[in-house]
């Protein structure tokens, strides 16, 4: 199952203590994730910082690792989260919506050491280094979520800017001033946000909204961009890219399955089965006889 982030922990507010303000959202949550991998939609750019516990963020092959004290800036998109069994995890996260950090940008732009505008970070988790200021940020917000009554939203909206301006302060967090600098130009391409998130169960206005496009728009830019309905796109890229790590990794066939976004692993072997003639497990293993046949034809066993 796909979770909706923002969504969840905006409309319901039994899951988290929160502030929100202008589409700026800021909760304090013990994760109760209870699948080892779970996969999330996130609608709205944020920042985390972890309190305690850890999990394991997966996204177009790569892995980072979301610890005690570690912040992240995670980017809109889907991801896999990972987690051991019984492992918890307490963090702090603020949504942001672009307008915020462009406006944020545009008005602080000489405050700034300038930099090479046209280096972006293509990773859709920035690791930002905390600093004795933005750790004493994280520890001011927690008394907010308890007040009585609620600080206003000017108030809030101060803290925001407060916090992305103490990680944009600290001179280690360059690569996140060139990916923010760089938001006026980063209007996502339809072939790129399909390329990115493909493996979640997405419905089309959920990818129109990350497009920025009205759902029409987005499903007539589709057409001409690739010539095919977004569910035909879809299938074969989850397929071609089930083959390929059956192909070429030990992992198991029902991690595969759920890494490609198919629904359970009854759905994938169908799927599978229809488009190649084979079940997973029998490409697997006609592959794997396949380049031993060639090994030993080219001398090399």
């Amino acid at each position: 199952m796909l979770i909706n982030l923002y969504q969840a922990l905006k409309n319901f507010p039994v899951l988290s203590k929160r502030l929100h303000c202008k589409g700026m959202l800021f909760t304090n949550y013990d994760c109760p994730q209870a699948e080892r991998k779970q996969r999330f939609l996130v609608e709205c750019n944020y920042i985390a910082y972890v309190i305690s516990g850890r999990r394991v963020f997966h996204k177009d092959h790569q892995s980072w690792e979301l610890k005690e004290g570690v912040c992240m800036f995670v980017k809109k998109g889907t991801h896999i989260a990972e987690k051991e069994d019984g492992e918890g995890w307490c963090v702090m996260v603020f949504f942001i919506p672009d307008q915020f950090l462009k406006q944020l940008i545009s008005e602080n732009e000489n405050a700034f050491t300038k930099i090479n505008v046209a280096e972006r970070s293509e990773e859709h988790v920035l690791t930002l280094h905390v600093n004795d200021l933005s750790r004493s940020f994280f520890a001011s917000m927690l008394p907010y979520l308890t007040q009585t009554p609620p600080p206003s939203e000017t108030l809030i909206e101060l803290k925001f800017r407060e916090l992305v301006l103490s990680l944009l302060n600290d001179k280690n967090n360059q690569h996140f001033l060139s990916y923010l600098s760089n938001l006026n130009s980063q209007q996502p391409s339809i072939e790129d946000i399909m390329q990115k998130n493909y493996t979640s169960n997405l419905t089309l206005s959920d990818y129109a909204r990350l497009a920025y496009k009205s759902l029409p728009v987005f499903k007539r830019e589709f057409k001409k961009a690739f010539n095919d309905s977004p569910a035909s796109w879809v299938t074969k890229k989850r397929i071609s890219l089930a083959a390929q790590l059956l192909e070429n990794t030990s992992k198991s066939v029902t991690d595969i399955g759920f890494e490609c976004g198919f629904e359970n692993q009854t759905h994938f072997s169908r799927v599978f089965r229809q488009r190649i003639g084979r079940s997973p497990l029998q490409f697997r293993m006609f592959t794997k006889a396949n380049s031993v046949k060639s090994e030993i034809v080219d001398g090399n066993l």
